[in-house]
């Protein structure tokens, strides 16, 4: 036994090392959104044609923040809610309940329904030319692998079998037909979300403006180390995210070394007092 508790609280130590370690990486993207400035899209944009006309195309690097509104020419419209946006993910997921049998040691029999849900249907799209416009004008973004936060437009659950009039729910049907006629099967219903970034909605970007794919935009920064985030949220809304997070971390860490450390003194004593 007390060996056993001494690699426990080993074990809880190493949690609250990790803990510890993200705690630091939330803190350090804190630091860098409170030290970077905010860019004007004309001021990257006289940077950039100074540093092509000096030394060419594919050359300019520069990270920024910017603080503007989303914007494309080419507009989407949202799956489920029908909104003018830059960006959509819609869901669907079916829930459902199947009926299990278990047989115990003594060969008792013994059925019970068990929930379980079941994506029909996952549709993520950007409108063409997505970008941020200021008062000074437009720059292009590159969204792949941004930290991206939306917001929620749709959010409904419908009881029962698919409704067939949602275009959404047109492609889940055959599945959906499989899952629910079946005698161990029953449908309880179908939960539809759908989040977006809105058509001239207030946009926070930071990330590396360049020009590495043949066009000036701001895309991922080839230094890992800097964040690229595409935000409906303000700046001061992800500086307070990040302070909870990182409060949230740092008690965690403690509270797993104490835990840890109680452990081991634990099983260190009987080990010495068996």
């Amino acid at each position: 036994m007390g060996i056993g508790l001494l690699v426990g609280g080993a074990v809880v130590a190493i949690v609250g090392l990790f803990l510890w370690m993200a705690k630091n990486k939330r803190e350090g993207k804190s630091a860098v959104l409170s030290v970077t400035e905010t860019s004007k899209v004309s001021e990257i944009n006289e940077n950039f044609e100074s540093m092509r006309s000096s030394m060419g195309n594919g050359n300019f690097t520069h990270f920024c923040e910017v603080k503007g509104i989303a914007h494309s020419d080419t507009p989407l419209t949202s799956e489920l809610a029908k909104q003018k946006c830059v960006y959509y993910s819609a869901k669907v997921v079916h829930e459902s309940e199947k009926l299990e049998e278990r047989r115990d040691s003594n060969g008792k029999l013994t059925r019970n329904w068990t929930k379980k849900s079941d994506v029909v249907s996952d549709n993520t799209n950007w409108a063409n030319g997505f970008g941020i416009k200021d008062d000074t004008g437009f720059i292009a973004i590159d969204p792949a692998k941004a930290e991206l936060h939306a917001v929620q437009i749709h959010s409904n659950f419908e009881k029962g079998d698919l409704n067939k009039n949602n275009a959404a729910n047109i492609i889940a049907s055959a599945i959906s037909i499989g899952l629910g006629n079946h005698m161990n099967h029953r449908t309880i219903g179908y939960r539809y979300t759908e989040t977006a970034i809105l058509l001239n909605a207030n946009l926070y970007v930071i990330g590396d403006a360049n020009d590495r794919e043949g066009r000036l935009q701001i895309a991922k920064p080839a230094d890992k180390s800097q964040p690229f985030i595409v935000s409906t949220k303000s700046e001061t809304e992800l500086a307070g995210d990040l302070g909870s997070s990182i409060k949230g971390l740092k008690i965690g860490a403690y509270v797993c070394w104490v835990v840890g450390v109680g452990l081991a003194v634990y099983g260190l004593i009987k080990i010495v007092m068996p």
